[in-house]
Parts: structure tokens; C-alpha cells; sequence
């Protein structure tokens, strides 16, 4: 198909010469009589490049490439601008109008075929910005659908992730949950046990993104059943270690914190594999849970020996992801236990909403003007003071 070109040119005789010389090497040619005729053929042709004199009444050729190029319907059509002048002040202006090339209009057979190695060359470059543009599109157009697919499976993690539940005994809980990306690879679950007892894992696994989500999937379905049997917390995260491995990709492993908390008397035993220790803060100061070492998904776990505590009425015990201490300042400076323990005995006894809101506000004051870039997971147990 040939292709379509707008000669711009208040001389008839030009556009006659011209135009037989581009239509006999086999463009398909419209004219225009000067700089505004040619801002209304280009918008009802849309050429594929554009041949404009210099020198036109109403508006001239720099005049008329400014005004193409203001438009966003025509700015990405090419010019090349020919004239008379061969000054290099009125190629500046030319170029500096908007034109695409500029050169004297041809005396000879040379000049002529100059013109035609432009006009191939600037086509060339117009067909390499249209591929461009398309291919743009095409990523935008993917981008936008994998965006909604990363928020339809964030609002599917996210409901997952069960609510706090209600108050049976002593004890009052509230939880968080925020990936640093769309989707996160940290998970918890909390399952009601008999004789007033729950079952709580707050796990990590390494990675963000996509496959970290997906597996964080995979140990959450795996733990459910071994926590509704009322395992001990030790026996949850060895055989949660054993159901993991062989859905693991080489490099991906997992940490993790298990409980078992009776929710009328406030004792807990406890147990984990490389995760941070879980923290106790009351009125007489604060104490840590220590995990074991190891990892979880690459069958480094035999045994747990874990342990046991109790949830003082007025203490607070927060189980966590290192998200939350590993969050860096602008001046790489990391959040640390230290300020957790600080922003959770301000008000150990208070609404364990409420202490979960400080914390993290505690947390984006330390990031600010920036943004944790890890997931933050937290499961908070508050015992009321009596």
C-alpha cells in the first residue's frame, strides 16, 4: 500500500514538480496550499509524514509545525521542511518549530534523491514510534490486567487471614496484616481448640511477590489440620516442616511461631524455628520468647522443646514478623525490639486495638517519608488488668 504523504506549498508550480516526483516513486500525494490548509488536510487525511515549504503566507512553515505539534492528534506525524533559504538561522528555526529535517528544495537530480532518502529515513523513524506506541500500549494493556488479578488475589489472601476472635475468657486479641507489595508471604491463623484453648501460628516466608504468597498459601493449608488437632506447638511446626519441604523451591524456606494459649487463665505454650521472639510487656517490664534456630521447609526440624508462660492480667504479648523490626529509616537505621517494647509500654493494658495502631504508627514515623519494604505481620494477646 502506498503511503500517504501531505505537500504543503504555496507555490503551484512546487507542488505540481514536487508532487509528480514523490507520486513517481510511488507515494500516494494530497497538497495544501499553505500553513493553514495544511492544519485542516492533516486532520482530515492523518498523512503518514508531511514535505512543507518554509516561506507561506496566513502561517509559515515554522508556524505550521508549531501548531501541528501542539496538537496531540498530529504532533507524531514527521516534517520536512524545505526551503529557499539556506541560511542556518532559518534551519534553526525550522528545527526549533518542530520540524523533523530540514533542506533546500532540490536544484537536481541529487537533490531530488536526498529527498526521497529523507523522506524513507524519517518514515523509518515514524514506523519505529508507532511500534513504539503499540508496544506501549500492549504493556499497559497487560500491566492493567495483572494489576486487578494482584488485587483480586490480595482481597482473596487478605480474607484468608482470619478476624480476632471474640473474647472467650481473659484475654482480648486484636491482629494486622500489611504485605509490602500487593501480596505478601506472611501468614497467621488462629483456631479455636476445646476446653477455652487457641491455637495460634504467625508465620514468614522468605520472599515477596507472587511465589511467596502462593506459598505462604501452602502453609497455611498444612498447619490448619495439624492445629485443629490440638497438637502442641512443637509438633505443629515439626510437621509443618515435613508437609512443607516438597512444595519449597530450592532457596525458599520459612520461619515461624506457634502457640497454644488458654484464653481463661492467660498460660501459653509456645514454640519456633528462626523467628523472632514473641514479646511480653506489663507493669513489671517486659520479657521475650525466644524461638529455636533453624528453618522451616528444608527438614531441619527433628524436635522443639518451646516452652511456656503466662499472660499476666495487664501484659500485653505480641507475636510479629521481623517486617516489623527490620523496617529501615531513611538514614538505614532499623525500628528494632527496642522501640517495639517502647511503643507497647505506653499502654500495655489498653485496647489491644489501640496498641496495634501506635505500633504502627511508631513504625511509619521511623520510615517516613518512606515506607517499610518488608511484609508486617502481627497477632497481639492483651490480658486485662483485674
Amino acid at each position: 500500500m502506498a503511503r500517504r504523504l501531505l505537500l504543503v506549498d504555496d507555490s503551484s508550480t512546487m507542488r505540481r514538480m514536487i508532487g509528480a516526483l514523490l507520486q513517481g516513486e510511488g507515494y500516494e500525494v494530497s497538497t495544501a496550499v499553505d500553513g493553514l490548509d495544511g492544519l485542516a488536510r492533516a486532520r482530515e487525511l492523518s498523512p503518514e509524514l508531511i514535505v512543507s515549504d518554509y516561506e507561506m503566507p496566513e502561517l509559515d512553515g515554522p508556524g505550521f509545525c508549531q501548531a501541528l505539534k501542539a496538537d496531540p492528534q498530529l504532533r507524531q506525524i514527521p516534517v520536512l521542511m524545505l526551503t529557499t533559504l539556506g541560511a542556518s538561522e532559518s534551519k534553526v528555526v525550522g528545527l526549533d518549530a518542530g520540524a523533523d529535517d530540514y533542506m533546500e528544495k532540490p536544484k537536481g537530480p541529487a537533490e531530488v534523491q536526498e529527498i526521497f532518502a529523507r523522506i524513507r529515513a524519517q518514515l523509518r523513524i515514524a514506523d519505529l514510534r508507532k511500534e513504539l506506541a503499540d508496544r506501549n500500549r500492549e504493556l499497559e494493556a497487560a500491566k492493567a490486567k495483572l494489576d486487578l488479578e494482584l488485587k483480586l488475589a490480595r482481597k482473596v489472601q487478605r480474607g484468608l487471614m482470619p478476624a480476632a476472635p471474640r473474647p472467650r475468657g481473659a484475654v482480648r486479641m486484636a491482629v494486622r496484616y500489611h504485605p509490602a507489595n500487593e501480596l505478601g508471604g506472611d501468614v497467621y491463623e488462629i483456631v479455636r481448640l476445646d476446653g477455652n484453648r487457641l491455637s495460634i501460628l504467625v508465620a514468614d516466608i522468605s520472599g515477596h511477590g507472587v511465589n511467596s504468597a502462593l506459598l505462604s498459601g501452602v502453609v497455611k493449608a498444612i498447619a490448619s489440620p495439624l492445629m485443629n488437632a490440638g497438637l502442641a506447638p512443637g509438633q505443629v511446626l515439626a510437621g509443618l516442616d515435613a508437609g512443607i519441604e516438597q512444595f519449597f523451591p530450592e532457596g525458599f524456606f520459612c520461619t515461624a511461631f506457634a502457640a497454644i494459649l488458654d484464653e481463661m487463665t492467660g498460660a501459653i505454650e509456645f514454640g519456633g524455628v528462626g523467628h523472632p521472639p514473641a514479646i511480653v510487656v506489663g507493669p513489671s517490664g517486659s520479657r521475650q520468647l525466644d524461638s529455636d534456630p533453624g528453618l522451616l521447609g528444608v527438614g531441619m526440624v527433628a524436635g522443639l522443646e518451646g516452652g511456656t508462660d503466662r499472660i499476666a492480667p495487664g501484659e500485653s504479648l505480641l507475636i510479629y514478623t521481623d517486617g516489623l523490626p527490620d523496617a529501615m529509616s531513611p538514614a538505614d537505621v532499623m525500628f528494632n525490639t527496642d522501640k517495639i517494647i517502647e511503643a507497647l509500654a505506653v499502654d500495655p493494658a489498653g485496647d489491644p486495638a489501640e496498641i496495634l495502631d501506635r505500633v504502627e504508627r511508631a513504625v511509619a514515623g521511623h520510615v517516613a517519608p518512606g515506607r517499610a519494604h518488608d511484609d508486617i505481620n502481627m497477632v497481639l494477646i492483651q490480658r486485662p488488668p483485674v
